[in-house]
């Protein structure tokens, strides 16, 4: 049925153009091998079958360890965890299990598993392999650290072979059956949920014998489709080269006009914008800002010979797609140089005619700050920020009443410098509550987005997002980290927060 549904697809794209033909007829071609192959495939190989994933059961439980050295748990907290140790699965490879918890813990937590470990228990590691960076074969870690909070489970090559708990198998099952218990601040349970179902013989079995008929599967889909996989893909995989390559080209064109058109009329004008940026006295045109426009200057200034020199970009071919491809990078970069310098210049000349009393310059500026508070103030929790953010709003609309203040720029670098140290605290106090993924960035003097010196509150928010976001993928269900130490040693399962 579906060889038919893709040749009768085939034959009513004769009336298209030759690339789809082409295209269409590789897809029909393939799939009239695939079926072949992927019976052939599926008969080749053998079938599995649940025996082949059992797990030998152990008469007794095995040796229980319970290491809190912060003394963290309650005696009746250990002899409840003692007594429980009979109620979980007893698989014959796991000879010891450890309950671990910390008060206080590096970040990464496998870092003090491992210190705890060489510490207090030697003999465990190593395994029969002579590897001296991984945990002895028979052992099982079940744990939390309390600060930063984190989940984990590590074990012995031997364990979690057997078990399918290593990183990317059951282990982000393992440490949410943990999470609620400890979390709550019943860590007797957490631990004993974690360790259940570490140790779930049935869980394993089945893990690996799905996995397994699941891989046998893709296998013979594999084959089947192979050959169309090949030709469609190789045909694709063409067109999105060509694409890429075509992209590249037009942005080369692109650079290269923007250059040819632009550097000369700014290399014109390049000492009247140097004069007028640092002929802006106020406060507000620091160190930093004129220390970032000699910068651009410089790199804009340095690109004379590259742009007019002989064999230059102005001696590029175009029109010639190699040529463009090949000079793509050279003309991208001088592309940016001019694009900072038009950035630069158009905010120097905001903040020199701020400077030098042009009403619409200093409104246009207050009403971006303005707009920039209002949504602060609406989106900030903390109430005493909000009363903060109110007064300076109104401090806001008495200097757009009268921009044409003696006292105009003094009282708006006064503004700028509020709100500047309010920004801070919010980012404190509101946005501290996960780590900083990704830098905060300040817009410079060359950026289009620059705004008078501060992070805006919008730019700052959607920071915070992100870091929330990356802060959830890494800490969501199946989110887990793998088990490796700063000093490089390393281990089977994982660890989470929570």
């Amino acid at each position: 049925m579906r060889v038919s549904v893709l040749l009768r697809a085939y034959d009513g794209a004769m009336a298209m153009g030759s690339t789809t033909k082409a295209v269409l007829g590789t897809i029909g071609s393939a799939v009239l091998l695939g079926g072949a192959g992927a019976g052939l495939a599926y008969g080749l190989t053998t079938p599995p079958t649940e025996d082949q994933y059992s797990v030998a059961v152990a008469l007794q439980a095995p040796n229980v360890v319970i290491d809190d050295p912060d003394d963290v748990l309650t005696p009746e907290d250990e002899d409840r965890m003692m007594r429980d140790v009979e109620r979980l699965d007893h698989p014959d490879v796991v000879r010891e299990l450890h309950y671990m918890v910390f008060a206080k813990n590096h970040e990464n937590v496998f870092d003090s598993v491992e210190e705890y470990m060489r510490d207090n228990h030697p003999e465990w590691i190593g395994n029969a392999d002579n590897e001296d960076n991984r945990f002895g074969d028979g052992l099982a870690i079940i744990g939390v650290g309390l600060d930063p909070r984190q989940a984990f489970a590590y074990y012995g090559d031997d364990v979690a072979r057997q078990l399918k708990v290593d990183h990317g198998q059951r282990d982000a099952q393992v440490l949410d059956a943990m999470k609620p218990g400890v979390r709550d601040g019943n860590i007797p349970a957490g631990l004993f949920n974690g360790a259940k179902t570490a140790l779930d013989r049935q869980a394993a079995q089945d893990y690996g014998y799905n996995r397994a008929k699941d891989d046998r599967d893709g296998a013979a889909i594999g084959a089947g489709v192979g050959g169309a996989g090949l030709g469609a893909a190789g045909a694709a995989t063409g067109f999105a080269v060509t694409n890429r390559r075509r992209r590249k080209i037009e942005q080369a064109r692109e650079d290269y006009r923007s250059i040819t058109t632009e550097y000369a009329a700014l290399a014109g004008r390049l000492d009247e914008i140097d004069i007028r940026a640092n002929s802006v006295s106020s406060s507000f045109a620091d160190a930093e800002l004129r220390k970032q426009w000699q910068e651009v200057r410089d790199t804009f200034f340095g690109y004379h010979d590259v742009v007019s020199g002989a064999g230059g970009i102005g001696d590029i071919r175009i029109d010639d797609d190699k040529e463009a491809l090949r000079n793509r990078k050279k003309l991208r970069t001088a592309a940016t140089s001019v694009e900072h310098v038009s950035n630069a210049e158009d905010n120097i000349n905001r903040l020199f005619e701020i400077e030098q009393g042009d009403a619409g310059a200093r409104r246009a500026a207050l009403t971006e700050i303005r707009e920039d508070v209002i949504e602060a103030k609406h989106k900030v929790k903390n109430k005493e920020l909000k009363r903060d953010l109110e007064i300076l709003e109104q401090r806001i609309n008495q200097l757009d009443a009268n921009p044409g203040s003696a006292a105009f720029v003094d009282d708006f670098v006064r503004v700028l410098g509020d709100y500047r140290l309010l920004l801070e605290e919010v980012k404190r106090r509101e946005f501290s509550d996960v780590k900083e993924y990704e830098p905060l960035r300040q817009p410079a003097i060359y950026d289009s987005s620059y705004t008078y010196g501060y992070v805006p509150f919008v730019v700052m928010n959607d920071w915070h997002t992100s870091n929330v976001q990356t802060h959830e993928q890494h800490t969501s269900s199946g989110g887990t980290n793998a088990a490796v130490a700063s000093s490089g040693f390393s281990a089977a399962g994982s660890s989470s927060s929570f």
